[in-house]
């Protein structure tokens, strides 16, 4: 089969189905955020998709699905001025307190989701668009064609490459039968599709996230879950007693696993 006569935005539709059902909803998000604000650091992602990008300092940038600032926050003194977006405004609360915290004063924020109309809002073009782990859409094409509008140099965005950040170990232990959505491939082969041809490297790096205690390892898993039955929960504090240990007060992996980002970017012409 030549697979330019393949429909990467349908592909895209028919293997997300189901799997990011609660992600299109600002409560889903506003649950998260919590989450999101204790695991901000940097890391190797942070670091690298930054160099990637590439900032220079009259950029005005637009942060699309910008969570508590994972990347926000870091490129504030490197450019100049940052739009963060987000759906959910537990989130965009967590940035503000990190901004104040910091002392920044270039980032604005704006709540709103994938679908809404942008323009209403007042938001402008900027002169680079990213999309960092926030491709939750039902529409791969229409948010792409969405991050163009609003991009006047460049746009880059991430996604997962393979499984990304899920542990399919962990759905296996609880009994749960995990299909993982669609990864980078899709995003690859819709963006030629659409004539963009666009740059790729993955982000690969050895996850080691470190957790207080048992109980913030059980949060953090559950989060990436979802509600949980009485035995379900059972089952994954066995899972965590076999995978994780206490290491100089920090639980982690006893083996960490590898996790691989893909990153596209492209210059509007």
């Amino acid at each position: 089969m030549d697979i330019r006569a393949i429909d990467w935005n349908e592909a895209w539709k028919r293997q997300q189905s189901g799997v990011f059902d609660d992600g299109w909803n600002r409560a889903y998000w506003d649950k998260r955020a919590p989450h999101f604000a204790m695991s901000r650091e940097g890391g190797p992602y942070v670091e690298r998709f930054i160099e990637l990008v590439n900032p220079e300092p009259q950029w005005r940038v637009l942060d699309v699905g910008c969570g508590s600032g994972t990347l926000a926050v870091p490129l504030a003194s490197r450019v100049r001025e940052i739009t963060a977006l987000d759906i959910s405004s537990v989130m965009l609360d967590s940035l503000r307190v990190r901004c104040e915290q910091h002392e920044i004063d270039n980032v604005a924020t704006v709540r709103a989701s994938w679908t809404d109309d942008w323009q209403s809002l007042a938001l402008e073009p900027h002169d680079v668009v990213i999309a960092s782990r926030s491709l939750v859409v039902s529409d791969l094409r229409q948010a792409i064609e969405k991050l163009n509008r609003f991009a006047l140099r460049r746009v880059c965005i991430s996604t997962p490459a393979g499984e990304g950040p899920l542990d399919p170990a962990m759905f296996r232990a609880i009994g749960r039968r995990r299909r993982f959505g669609a990864d980078y491939i899709y995003v690859y082969n819709l963006l030629y599709q659409m004539g963009l041809q666009a740059n790729l490297h993955f982000i690969t790096y050895r996850e080691n996230k470190s957790y207080r205690d048992k109980d913030s390892v059980f949060t953090a898993l559950r989060c990436r879950i979802g509600e949980l039955l009485p035995q379900e929960e059972k089952i994954l504090r066995e899972y965590i007693d076999s995978a994780f240990s206490c290491r100089d007060g920090r639980w982690r992996r006893i083996v960490p696993r590898t996790v691989k980002w893909a990153v596209m970017w492209w210059d509007r012409l």
